[in-house]
């Protein structure tokens, strides 16, 4: 069984949630930096295996839950599990005994969050993120505040994170707001990578991000925020 959302006081936070005044609350935004190495790039028929690196920050104002992560890559960059070692355990085999999926591990990150936002002293909640490569997906692995295992669907040019309800809300009536993420992704086997590089414009790849949000309970004051980011490349 996965360790539960948070270990302690949790309960104490849920009590405290009686008399808070869920008022209107600045409306979301993110902001994002990001690069790619090697900068130089490769091409359409000579991809070059490339190691991506992600960092989000959420606005601490809006108090904002976050239910989905969506990535979209340029014509420039590919994502890609085909020819790579894919993990195929079960979540909670993978959170137990992450070793069983060593093989497609797939870089390293972090993310913080808020436990409560909405309370006077709302809990920080910290969180080692590793990724693995999955079908057709990028499985994100968080440890330390909790164990859980988020799938991160790859379509086309985007990948697309959704946030499971018990990390969005660990308790009846207690929230979490994220705060912010970074992630550094990267998975080559002979010829195949999970991202590669086929190209560069303008010396850039311009990244979009956007972050759905959920009611917590009420509805944000908007649905999603999102922005573009360039990573330098030659």
């Amino acid at each position: 069984m996965r360790k539960p959302f948070i270990a302690a006081g949790t309960a104490a936070l849920a009590l405290g949630v009686a008399g808070v005044a869920y008022a209107q609350t600045p409306a979301p935004s993110i902001t994002a930096t990001s690069s790619v190495s090697p900068s130089k790039s490769g091409t359409k028929s000579k991809p070059k295996a490339t190691t991506f690196k992600l960092s989000v920050t959420n606005n601490a104002e809006s108090k904002t839950t976050a239910k989905s992560i969506t990535i979209t890559f340029p014509s420039t960059l590919k994502v890609s599990t085909k020819g790579l070692p894919q993990c195929t355990a079960t979540d909670d085999a993978l959170s137990q005994d992450p070793s069983v999926c060593s093989s497609s591990k797939a870089g390293k990150g972090s993310a913080k969050a808020l436990l409560n936002p909405f309370a006077t002293s709302p809990a920080p909640l910290d969180f080692v993120v590793t990724p693995y490569v999955g079908k057709n997906e990028i499985l994100f692995l968080l440890s330390g505040a909790a164990d859980a295992v988020l799938h991160g669907k790859i379509s086309g040019r985007k990948i697309t994170i959704a946030i499971t309800p018990e990390l969005q809300q660990p308790a009846p009536g207690v929230y979490s707001a994220l705060n912010g993420l970074t992630t550094t992704i990267s998975k080559k086997k002979g010829s195949n990578s999970l991202i590669s590089s086929v190209g560069c414009k303008s010396k850039k790849h311009t990244i979009g991000v956007a972050v759905g949000y959920a009611a917590n309970p009420n509805p944000p004051a908007a649905a999603s925020a999102s922005t573009k980011v360039d990573a330098k490349c030659s």
